[in-house]
């Protein structure tokens, strides 16, 4: 269970704040989306020089495996850190040292230093003692504000609070406040829409939320498996081998939660992906030989719709179709707009989370309409899935 009460958050002037973020960016993305990702920490930065603090942000960027690699190094995302915050930005080229210690001593109280990628030290993945240790001695307090990393045992998460005060940062705290009302006990009625390929690395969440939602909608690739497994020939579609065993527990355990199943009651199929390929669209009984299923079709969008329209919170992780490619975003758009427009208007708690949501949301133009985005990805699943973050544990949360 999340303790959000425990979580201490920082409220202190004239010290040195060592902060850590998530600025993992795709470096071959386009800058709306690097700039997206970097806004986030605006504010969190300036509340903490308005009371006269430095600021000294901590990051990774890739998986250098515990080596320098120049391609992966933070001083390439300078230029559009100072392009959001309009603030000069001091790089350091390590994140440990006494140089960079005596650096840092040496500038203002209002500067803004970058340190160097904390994963070209092995120590940070393997939780090192010693390394988290030279971490704190760069400032006087610690303060993570990286829910995206929260899951790992990095030094940088959770090693580091064994020898510096540490606090929750306000994005961190943001997460779990929000997705509290996620984990622990929404309000109902409750809906969930659970996309991707793959079954086997979402059974866990899937049956963490059957105990907690009123009805959950299968889609995407992972929804192919219990068409297959009702008796539904999908032809080409996507599937994962070897998973009946899976969504007849999943059935199973749906009925004895008393969790409502939805599926799709039709589809669109083509036999390839391709914005000038023929589409039709189907029961699912009735997908055509050597065609695919890529997206839900009209009844199912509007079964989607009724439920939605019932709920109270709405929980989204993973879109219902090839929405990359038009016309196969048809579903995943118009149920994201729906969600967006009954949000304010019906008072629904919306909440969406994990990567390729995200960026549909963002294509449909309609993220900042639902009440909360998780910025995480791997760590929003274990801690639905009811893992142990040790970032969180760190802090007092778990």
């Amino acid at each position: 269970m999340l303790n959000v009460k425990a979580l201490k958050t920082f409220d202190q002037k004239n010290k040195t704040v060592l902060i850590r973020f998530d600025l993992n960016i795709p470096l071959n993305k386009e800058a709306s989306t690097i700039s997206d990702r970097i806004t986030r920490i605006k504010n969190p930065i300036q509340n903490l020089l308005n009371k006269n603090n430095k600021v000294v942000i901590l990051s990774h960027l890739g998986r250098p495996k515990g080596k320098r690699n120049d391609e992966l190094s933070l001083n390439q995302i300078i230029s559009s850190l100072e392009n959001v915050l309009q603030k000069k930005i001091i790089f350091l080229s390590n994140c440990i040292g006494d140089e960079i210690e005596k650096k840092i001593n040496s500038l203002s109280q209002d500067s803004i230093i970058l340190l160097e990628n904390c994963r070209f030290h092995e120590g940070e993945e393997q939780n090192d003692k010693f390394f988290a240790s030279e971490l704190s001695k760069l400032a006087d307090v610690y303060i993570n504000d990286a829910f995206a990393c929260s899951h790992r045992a990095h030094a940088s998460i959770e090693a580091i609070t064994n020898f510096i005060p540490s606090y929750c940062g306000e994005l961190l705290h943001e997460e779990i406040l929000n997705l509290n009302d996620v984990v622990n006990k929404p309000k109902t009625p409750a809906l969930t829409i659970i996309g991707g390929s793959k079954i086997s690395t979402k059974i866990t969440v899937i049956k963490n939320l059957l105990q907690k939602m009123n009805s959950i909608v299968i889609a995407g690739g992972m929804a192919n498996n219990f068409l297959k497994y009702l008796g539904n020939d999908v032809k080409n579609s996507l599937i994962e081998n070897d998973v009946d065993h899976l969504v007849k527990e999943i059935i199973n355990f749906a009925n004895e939660q008393n969790c409502k199943l939805i599926l799709p009651l039709d589809v669109v199929t083509a036999d390839k992906v391709s914005e000038t390929t023929e589409i039709n669209e189907c029961a699912v009984d009735a997908v055509k030989d050597n065609q695919m299923i890529l997206d839900i079709g009209k009844q199912t969008i509007e079964l989607i719709k009724n439920e939605i329209s019932n709920c109270e919170t709405v929980f989204w992780n993973g879109p219902v179709g090839v929405f990359e490619t038009k016309p196969f975003h048809k579903g995943t758009f118009e149920i994201a707009k729906f969600i967006a427009e009954i949000t304010n208007k019906n008072n629904l708690r919306s909440f969406a989370g994990g990567g390729d949501t995200i960026s549909a949301l963002d294509m449909a133009a309609v993220k900042d309409k639902f009440s909360y985005v998780s910025t995480g990805g791997g760590a929003l699943l274990e801690l639905i899935e009811g893992k142990k973050l040790p970032g969180l544990a760190a802090l007092g949360a778990l």
